[in-house]
């Protein structure tokens, strides 16, 4: 049966000695500072989820490193297509990744890199890349690029140039 000398009755006015009072203490400041740790915990992760899937800029999100590799014959193709249909462009510019450029210049003899107007099968309008050579001939047994994002939606951040 309970006797309460025995168990002493927990609360307030209870006959606790004081240790015992001091590690209860000290467990209700952990309970309370591993709250707050699972708190900012989950902040945190809704906080990266947020900026993962809804840039603050709202604009759509460029990936560095991207595939502009086309083959010769896609490349005259949508030369081709642009000739058949010279329009000016619905985009206001476009975006390519460094490493298009880096594959260009770095072939043996490319001294720089020409552009051509094209336009894929579907119209949008996009550009070839092809290095030239010391001559100022395209060098169409190289690398050659395409795959411009079209801006919009890749713009960036607006500015003097983007307006």
């Amino acid at each position: 049966m309970y006797d309460s000398t025995t168990y002493p009755k927990i609360g307030r006015s209870s006959n606790l000695n004081p240790p015992f009072n001091r590690e209860v203490a000290l467990m209700k400041k952990i309970v309370a500072s591993l709250r707050l740790l699972a708190i900012v915990i989950f902040i945190g992760l809704v906080v990266s989820f947020a900026l993962v899937f809804f840039p603050a800029s709202g604009k759509a999100q460029i990936p560095a490193i991207q595939n502009h590799v086309v083959t010769l014959d896609q490349a005259v193709k949508y030369i081709q297509n642009y000739k058949k249909n010279p329009v000016a462009p619905s985009t206001k510019g476009g975006y390519f990744g460094r490493n298009i450029f880096d594959k260009i210049l770095a072939q043996q003899g490319v001294v720089g890199i020409r552009y051509y107007y094209a336009a894929k099968d579907d119209s949008t309008p996009t550009l070839v890349l092809v290095g030239v050579d010391s001559t100022g001939n395209d060098m169409v047994r190289g690398v050659v690029g395409e795959w411009i994002n079209s801006c919009p939606p890749f713009c960036g951040s607006t500015n003097q140039l983007s307006k």
